[in-house]
């Protein structure tokens, strides 16, 4: 009987221990930030109008340093900004290099294995290309057995390939893959259509270039986390901001600074989150959560 009470105390202990540390990393994470008085957050350095490079302070600037500087605002702290590319970004919030992850991240699969994607979304793009207006490409089809560049580590490189046969040479890069197309090493880029969008705001794409394809395989945006802060404070506190940013409309506002065409995503979610039930409480709630209505996530 002692020996059995013995045995039922060491396994009480066990899970006890395999549960603390990420309780622990769950709260302690939101205390690191204020401790160091910094946040730290990952964004892209080579998307114009979402994260690029300003050329004369070589500092990242663009909508998603703003919604970065938000939440730095809203946690009391000064911000950091870590310009990322495309395939350095699971591996910065993996390895910690980074507080948070705002950076052009598409919801998928996978990527729920690897990072802790809040809700809500904030933004949604999909896949398309953009290709001299005297290729004359109207179908995906007709980019069977063409040069087609796409940046490494984008999720919809295999979908595409898969589908539609279309052989994608991942670069490390937008920059690189855009070079690529001027020079015609590639005849088209695969990339995602609301930057598609925004280089073709520039006279020197608009008058050679264009998107003739329909847009495919379209996702929302996430902001992620390390996997160990699921349902911690910093999560928590990341998707209250988004909520936030689309019930006052900030997204909408910052997509006119930037010049970003208005997006249906942006507009259906400020709709949602703005909306009130017949006895005055809000139709999403505060923030996402388990009763959340799909519309407004």
């Amino acid at each position: 009987m002692r020996r059995g009470h013995l045995l039922h105390l060491l396994l009480a202990a066990l899970v006890l221990v395999a549960w603390l540390p990420r309780a622990t990393a769950a709260g302690d994470a939101l205390d690191e930030i204020q401790r160091r008085g910094r946040l730290v957050v990952g964004v892209k350095k080579d998307v114009p109008l979402w994260g690029h490079l300003d050329p004369r302070s070589g500092l990242p600037v663009g909508l998603e340093p703003d919604l970065a500087a938000d939440l730095a605002r809203r946690l009391g702290v000064r911000l950091e900004l870590v310009g990322l590319l495309t395939a350095e970004r699971i591996d910065a919030v993996a390895r910690r290099q980074v507080d948070v992850l705002v950076a052009t991240l598409s919801d998928t699969p996978d990527r729920r294995q690897q990072l802790r994607l809040v809700l809500p979304h904030y933004y949604a793009s999909g896949a398309n290309v953009m290709a001299r207006r005297d290729k004359g490409f109207t179908r995906w089809s007709d980019l069977r057995n063409r040069r087609v560049c796409g940046r490494r580590g984008a999720f919809y490189n295999r979908a595409i390939t898969v589908t539609h046969g279309v052989d994608v040479v991942a670069v490390y890069g937008n920059h690189l893959a855009l070079a690529a197309l001027r020079d015609g090493r590639c005849d088209a880029v695969l990339y995602d259509d609301i930057n598609i969008i925004a280089l073709l705001q520039e006279p020197a794409w608009l008058a050679e270039f264009e998107m003739p394809l329909p847009t495919l395989h379209v996702a929302p945006w996430a902001i992620a986390v390390h996997p160990d802060e699921g349902g911690g404070r910093l999560e928590a506190r990341v998707s209250h901001a988004v909520a936030d940013w689309h019930r006052t409309g900030l997204l909408l506002d910052l997509q006119r600074k930037w010049g970003i065409p208005e997006s249906d995503f942006t507009r259906r979610r400020h709709e949602a989150w703005t909306r009130r039930l017949p006895g005055g409480a809000w139709y999403c709630g505060d923030s996402a959560g388990k009763g959340t209505p799909e519309d407004c996530l």
